[in-house]
């Protein structure tokens, strides 16, 4: 029984840590490893019970602790990653708002410019200093005056895209009724002001 214990605190506590790793910064091993635990977590909750029945009880009066511990671990794993993950996803985003902040500002006064004139459609802007860890940033001019600017954070995993979005368009824009809407999309969540958080996935 002390094994089996152990065994599902050292499940539970890796998967724990690892899911709340692909809410912060998502990699396809995290990913990978956190769904394989997360199984192991199950299957060791339904040996537990069995042993806990067939064995344990006979033994010890603590012979349901190693499944209540593994239950934990399964709800933790399951409900817990995503908010913690977010909070501190917008607190990194906090600490790195200046630079978000520098090339929405040199889009809009045109000292940084898309490939193409992006006109009421996305293009990758050419900016020379990216904030850390964004693989490329996309721009569209709107047709009110306004400006969409995506940040698209550097992943491995495959078919998710997320990273944050500024929204500086008035509700008539045509970047608010047309098709670069971001809400067609991707799963956006504000965080401050203009700035937002999107994935194509929900739950980040």
């Amino acid at each position: 029984m002390k094994c089996m214990f152990w065994a599902i605190v050292l499940a539970g506590f890796s998967c724990f840590c690892l899911k709340l790793i692909t809410y912060v910064i998502p990699e396809s091993l995290c990913v990978l490893l956190s769904f394989i635990l997360f199984v192991a977590l199950v299957m060791l909750l339904i040996v537990s019970l069995i042993f806990g029945f067939t064995r344990w009880r006979k033994s010890s009066r603590f012979w349901l602790a190693p499944a209540l511990v593994c239950t934990a671990f399964v709800l933790s794993c399951f409900y817990l990653p995503s908010p913690i993950g977010r909070h501190i996803s917008d607190w990194r985003f906090g600490k790195h708002v200046t630079e978000y902040s520098r090339v929405v500002d040199g889009f809009r006064s045109g000292a940084i410019s898309c490939r193409t004139p992006c006109e009421g459609r996305s293009d990758v802007i050419e900016a020379t200093d990216r904030p850390a860890h964004i693989r490329d940033i996309w721009g569209v001019r709107c047709d009110d005056g306004g400006l969409l600017v995506l940040f698209r954070v550097n992943t491995d995993v495959p078919f998710l895209h997320e990273g944050y979005l500024f929204k500086g368009y008035g509700e008539k824009s045509d970047c608010n009724t047309g098709s670069e809407k971001p809400e067609k999309r991707f799963y956006l969540r504000l965080i401050t002001g203009r700035w937002y958080s999107f994935s194509d996935q929900p739950g980040f």
